[in-house]
């Protein structure tokens, strides 16, 4: 059954402030990719950033993370601390080598995928190609298949012509894996066939988007949340969760609504 749910709040339980010993991080593979396990008890929960961003995004949520069971954090190659890897960056690309990570962690199976914006991209690809490892997964404001190209048309020739100038101007800022995996996001069909229907499958959006000045905002947050709701159709057991007031980065703006949807997707792979 899909649902769904507006939080404004939570009731998070104490248990989700035990402090757990410190990670065991070390560089794995040919590419050197660099992983931290944080130690608990409970199923793996395995973290996967979003574009530009590295494990650190998730130091916010880690403690409470923690109490619910086995965290794993890892910096995708040319971000963090894992050096640049040649060839294309493909969900495909990055899905294979979070597989190889886990795999030579010898972390126990299924865990559980959260992935914050392109990260959810990945974990659903590593889901499509990887099923039997995969408990469940957790999207966190992760782009709507065709968004981009329908928020175009929202626009005016002279804005969407300004976003394009803006897109190119902050790849160049950017380090060039950011390109480089924006074109491996580019080069792939977002279709994830060999998703696991029966498992649960959580997708939590922002409703305050920040989308700059181009266009109407309102109605650019409308479209982002509409289009979000295209993702329930990969599960059979999928919800939708708004997290009230929160921009992109929902697990920086509301981390307890990011902890109770992982408490409940927990429960529901109990």
């Amino acid at each position: 059954m899909l649902r769904q749910m507006v939080l404004v709040g939570t009731a998070l339980i104490a248990a989700t402030g035990i402090a757990v010993g410190q990670p065991r991080c070390e560089a794995i593979g040919p590419k050197r990719i660099h992983v931290c396990v944080h130690a608990g008890e409970g199923p793996t929960l395995v973290l996967a950033a979003g574009a530009g961003q590295d494990s650190r995004t998730w130091s916010p949520l880690l403690k409470q993370l923690r109490a619910l069971g086995r965290v794993v954090t890892f910096d995708r190659p040319g971000l963090g601390q894992s050096p640049n890897a040649d060839g294309p960056r493909t969900p495909t690309t990055i899905a294979r080598e979070l597989r190889q990570v886990l795999s030579a962690l010898d972390v126990p199976s299924p865990v559980l995928l959260i992935g914050h914006s392109m990260g959810g991209v990945h974990a659903l690809r590593y889901a499509d190609l990887f099923p039997e490892h995969v408990a469940g997964v957790v999207l966190l404001d992760t782009p709507p298949p065709s968004f981009e190209r329908d928020r175009l048309e929202l626009l005016s020739a002279e804005d969407r012509e300004d976003r394009r100038r803006a897109l190119a101007e902050g790849r160049l800022r950017a380090p060039s894996v950011v390109g480089r995996e924006r074109d491996g996001a580019a080069a792939e069909r977002w279709e994830f066939h060999g998703f696991p229907v029966e498992r649960p499958l959580f997708v939590v959006v922002a409703d305050q988007q920040d989308f700059g000045d181009l266009g109407s905002p309102e109605a650019q947050r409308s479209l982002w949340m509409q289009r979000s709701s295209q993702w329930l159709d990969l599960s059979e057991s999928a919800d939708i969760v708004v997290a009230s007031g929160s921009g992109h980065m929902i697990h920086h703006d509301r981390p307890e609504v990011v902890l109770e949807v992982v408490m409940r997707l927990i429960d529901r792979v109990k």
